[in-house]
């Protein structure tokens, strides 16, 4: 990384910061999620590690977690596909037996709808362009998928992947390592590890009911993680009395 201060002659200028691949800030990880629902609970100390029964827990309400945001997110467009298929933002792809293929993950998405006019079955396009959009003027055409959409894969395969915008990837929501990152945006770290502390509060034995502030963080965490952040809300249209 490399930046730039004054310039000749004591004058300010401006400051350019170079970011190499690969260089990334740290990013939560499901231990350390764990960790701090724990702390939260009073009943880990700051400095020590979960144990082993802990951290079973741990992951076993994060899954649990992750099953209940991906419903609360509302429901996803079903695709059958037979060959090769790059998936679109909250499709769930069935692979028909006995057809071998490869998903691709978008990293951009069609700001306009392809219309089929042999679609006799009228099915209304997913994407369609804002109210007041100026894509077409800009000479845009596609923008990044919306933080925390998600793609589903059954059939013949299983998988469940959510798009991160902070890191632009899409990342595996199933088979979860203690070490690996999270599926969700860093920015929602401490509300997942709130809504991890309600659950393990249920799990593990001895703990106490949550202290005011807990319980205010969890309120905000499900408000955050529950209300379909990653689908697009409807327009607003005026209304004339």
């Amino acid at each position: 990384m490399t930046s730039r201060g004054e310039g000749e002659g004591g004058d300010e200028c401006g400051i350019g910061i170079g970011i190499g691949a690969g260089e990334r800030a740290e990013m939560p990880t499901c231990r350390a999620i764990i960790g701090e629902a724990l702390r939260a609970l009073k009943a880990l100390a700051p400095g020590d590690d979960p144990d082993a029964d802990e951290l079973a827990a741990g992951m076993e309400a994060i899954g649990e977690l992750i099953l209940d945001i991906h419903e609360a997110r509302g429901p996803m467009q079903d695709v059958d596909v037979t060959a090769d298929y790059t998936a679109g933002e909250n499709q769930r792809c069935r692979i028909q037996a006995p057809f071998t293929v490869n998903i691709t993950l978008p990293n951009a998405i069609q700001l306009y709808p392809r219309i089929d006019p042999y679609d006799y079955g009228f099915t209304a396009p997913m994407i369609l362009p804002s109210p007041g959009s100026t894509g077409s003027a800009d000479g845009l055409s596609f923008r990044q998928p919306r933080d925390g959409t998600r793609i589903e894969i059954v059939g013949t395969s299983q998988a469940l992947f959510f798009y991160r915008a902070d890191i632009n990837q899409w990342l595996a929501a199933t088979g979860l390592s203690l070490d690996g990152e999270i599926p969700f945006n860093a920015r929602y770290a401490s509300a997942l590890g709130a809504l991890t502390a309600e659950r393990l509060m249920e799990t593990l034995p001895g703990m106490d009911e949550p202290t005011p502030g807990l319980a205010r963080r969890i309120a905000r965490g499900a408000a955050a993680m529950l209300l379909r952040p990653g689908t697009a809300r409807d327009p607003v249209v005026a209304q004339y009395l």
